[in-house]
């Protein structure tokens, strides 16, 4: 039964509760256990007055011993208690219980006069504690008579005396039990119908979360668990439902490498196995084209490992197995030396470039790494601007420390929807066609890892009417770091003087 959740929710709030009205209600005795043996008293004591009036009113009428007698013992069967009637001596002449025990004994309690006289709520009496024999009695009798004439104290014949068992007074307080019996009852089965709402709210969500996590098992990714509330099950539920949708992206992103790396490799492949079986038939004889089919084996397997090699360090980057060298970049150089790389593949391609640099403070990593990310947004940015077209590179530093550099080229248009997958591995904005350029489509990929690993951003921008543009944001070194370096500590000899600032490549 105490299998799940919610049966062992609902019996903590029950026993919770249970346990918190037994505490009540035991405080509660403890606290009314006086109250309840005075009103007790008060009770009983009333009725010694009404019964002694009634006494007086038959002597005076001339009643006999006898009448009174049986008077009292009506009486006391009445009222369901004990009355003994004594003389002015303080003997019992007659005792209501059955076996009569008092009969004959003097009861000296109310010998002292000078008991304290109770009056409230409109009962006036006296009351003490009578131990004879195996009798424990508490005794209530009326106030004493005064003389008119003298105002003195006159012992009346007979006097009639309630007598109730003392632990029957003790026991008083028992009386509640029943009603604080009830009141836990009540406020137990309510408890139960509140845990029982309440453990639904909690485990409700918590099973849903749990079938959706067998739904993942079986390898069903595009699940959502409805959020209901901001407490900690909601947050629960809003963070299985982002990482549902991160494994589903990823298991997406896996399906899609897997597929593009085979259609990468496929082309190549088919080349090296065409050319290859080729040459081994002896369809190739001549030596010219016999040294054409070698040369494209040999461009294909290199377009193959330099696709292996691409997947490789882009798993090594996620992964954190690439240690960036840390030392101060000067941007301005590298800028120039990456672009200068490109000279003679932007002059065949009829393509202009120009470099625009601003003030910019040395940044904190991995020269090599860092050229790496503007070797390929460059020659990205080749492939993508037509003949006649031009590159820009600009890079200026901003207030909050941070160094923003640009590449843009004219020519080419990234729809709004496609931006945020650029970065993603194999992405084509024209499926249509062919990569160009023996691209491995890994470039970008590769950049966004690197710039993240600085502690930089990348983004794209892009215009149908002045192009595209991929603008990387990298932190400047700490000033305390710059001023604290000493020449030649990690300082590179400049390739060329920098005084220009602004040149075609």
């Amino acid at each position: 039964m105490l299998g799940s959740l919610r049966a062992r929710l609902i019996v903590s709030f029950a026993v919770v509760v249970a346990l918190a009205v037994f505490l009540a209600g035991a405080g509660a005795l403890f606290l009314l256990r006086d109250q309840q043996q005075e009103s007790a008293r008060e009770r009983y004591g009333r009725h010694a007055e009404p019964v002694n009036e009634r006494v007086g009113a038959m002597l005076a009428l001339g009643a006999s011993v006898n009448d009174i007698k049986d008077a009292l013992a009506e009486r006391a069967g009445e009222l369901g208690i004990r009355i003994v009637l004594v003389d002015e001596d303080l003997l019992v002449v007659f005792d209501s219980d059955a076996d009569q025990r008092l009969l004959g004994h003097y009861i000296l309690s109310f010998e002292n006069r000078d008991l304290a006289l109770i009056n409230e709520n409109g009962a006036r009496y006296r009351w003490t504690n009578y131990d004879g024999g195996d009798a424990h009695l508490t005794l209530f009798a009326p106030p004493p008579a005064e003389s008119e004439a003298t105002g003195t104290f006159t012992p009346p014949r007979y006097e009639a005396i309630v007598a109730i068992p003392q632990n029957e007074l003790s026991s008083a307080w028992l009386e509640l039990a029943p009603r604080l019996a009830l009141a836990g009852s009540i406020a137990l089965a309510v408890s139960f119908a509140v845990a029982w709402f309440i453990s639904r709210s909690i485990s409700g969500p918590l099973a849903r979360i749990t079938q959706a996590s067998v739904q993942m098992a079986r390898g069903n990714y595009d699940v959502h668990i409805p959020i209901r509330g901001q407490d900690e099950v909601g947050r629960l539920s809003e963070a299985f439902n982002h990482m549902a949708r991160e494994v589903s992206g990823s298991q997406r992103m896996m399906r899609d490498l897997l597929a593009n790396v085979s259609h990468e490799l496929k082309t190549p492949l088919t080349s090296i196995q065409g050319f290859s079986q080729a040459m081994l038939d002896g369809a190739i004889t001549d030596e010219e084209q016999f040294r054409e089919s070698c040369n494209i084996i040999n461009e294909e397997a290199n377009r193959m490992r330099a696709l292996v090699d691409d997947l490789l360090l882009l798993s090594q980057l996620e992964s954190g197995q690439v240690e960036m060298q840390h030392a101060h970049v000067d941007l301005v150089l590298v800028l120039q030396h990456t672009l200068e790389r490109f000279m003679w593949t932007l002059r065949d391609a009829g393509i202009e470039s120009r470099l625009r640099l601003g003030h910019l403070p040395e940044v904190h990593g991995d020269e090599r790494r860092l050229e790496q990310v503007f070797s390929n947004l460059i020659e990205n940015a080749v492939r993508h601007t037509p003949r006649g077209g031009a590159i820009t590179l600009t890079a200026q530093g901003q207030r909050n420390g941070e160094i923003s550099i640009g590449v843009h080229n004219t020519g080419s248009y990234i729809p709004p929807e496609d931006l945020p997958r650029v970065f993603e591995r194999f992405f084509q904005v024209d499926r249509a066609r062919a990569r160009k350029g023996g691209s491995s489509g890994l470039g970008l990929s590769i950049v966004s890892e690197i710039v993240e690993a600085h502690g930089g951003t990348v983004r794209a921008a892009s215009d149908r009417d002045n192009g595209t543009e991929f603008i990387v944001t990298l932190p400047s070194a700490p000033m305390t770091e710059r001023a604290g370096r000493t020449l030649g500590s990690d300082a590179r000899k400049p390739r060329r003087p920098a005084s220009k600032r602004e040149a075609p490549a």
